[in-house]
């Protein structure tokens, strides 16, 4: 039992009736003039894909909200649209679009960041591969010692090493 949706127009010259979005089985048919019994049948000069209003499936592209969430619909944007409007009177939502230049940017703004960072911590890109890649080490011979102990490997504890040994110190 599909349904469709299509402009129907009656055949009848003298009736001529035209519906823009009549919805009926697939199977049954157009069916008759609601005005004088006639046979209808498809009426394209509305203009529109038969079946559609709004968005139609998966054209709608999801918009990050910030706080108010990801929407994924039409009706989650204009209800977060209608949130903001309500706590921001006067004001008007204005949504950017973006693009791969945009994505790139911001890609390169992350990147230039992180190596701020780095450096604020007197860290080389070098030096932070080593301390990740002793960390990763350090977390498996934790889980090992678990297992071994017979307790669970996720609740496995590092012990606390100093990244840097020194010379000549030791306790």
């Amino acid at each position: 039992m599909s349904f469709i949706a299509h402009g129907l127009q009656c055949t009848n010259d003298e009736c001529a009736l035209i519906d823009n979005h009549v919805f009926y089985r697939k199977h049954e048919g157009p069916p008759a003039c609601p005005d004088c019994d006639s046979p209808r049948k498809i009426y394209w000069g509305h203009g529109q894909f038969p079946g559609v209003s709004g968005d139609g499936l998966g054209t709608f592209v999801p918009v990050d909200m910030g706080v108010l969430g990801k929407c994924e619909t039409r009706e989650e944007y204009n209800r977060a649209v209608g949130v903001i409007k309500k706590r921001f009177p006067g004001h008007s939502v204005v949504v950017e679009g973006d693009n791969a230049t945009k994505r790139e940017a911001l890609a390169d703004e992350h990147r230039q960041r992180s190596h701020d960072r780095l450096r604020g911590h007197g860290l080389t890109k070098k030096m932070h591969t080593e301390i990740k890649e002793m960390r990763k080490v350090q977390r498996a011979v934790a889980k090992k010692e678990a297992l071994r102990h017979n307790k669970d490997p996720a609740k496995s504890k590092i012990k606390a090493e100093s990244p840097v040994k020194t010379a000549g110190l030791s306790s």
